[in-house]
């Protein structure tokens, strides 16, 4: 008995450690909007337009793509919806209220856990910027 008490002793601090890491999803996240953050117009980093355009559209094709689950959905919105907020005269006038329709239906889309509402929404927003490049 008091050898098992020993084990479950010694075991604690590995319970706590591994508990620390987290999930690899909970990690993945976390490298993505670390990745994210780093990229010009976030975090008060300035973006030119092209910049601040060039990394709308790469997380609108993250967001249009079928391989997200709904946390990873969720950060890749969140982060395109800061990027266009934070920097909306970047983007060119005619285009900015759509881009922010199209941000409010990827997030209700989300809400009702309508991945393909969301993927809708991503595709339009790829369409705008494409078409102002």
């Amino acid at each position: 008995m008091i050898r098992n008490v020993k084990y479950s002793i010694l075991a604690l601090p590995l319970v706590f450690a591994l508990s620390a890491c987290g999930s690899p999803q909970a990690q993945q996240e976390e490298q993505t909007e670390a990745s994210t953050l780093d990229q010009p117009g976030f975090e008060d980093r300035s973006a030119t337009s092209s910049e601040a355009q060039s990394e709308a559209l790469t997380l609108a094709q993250r967001l249009a793509s079928d391989n997200l689950d709904r946390a990873q959905a969720a950060v890749a919105l969140e982060d395109l919806d800061r990027l266009i907020n934070d920097n909306i005269v970047e983007f060119p006038e005619d285009m900015r209220a759509g881009l922010t329709e199209d941000v409010q239906s990827a997030r209700s889309a989300l809400e009702s856990d309508d991945m393909g509402g969301v993927q809708d929404a991503a595709i339009s927003i790829q369409n705008r910027l494409s078409a102002a490049s």
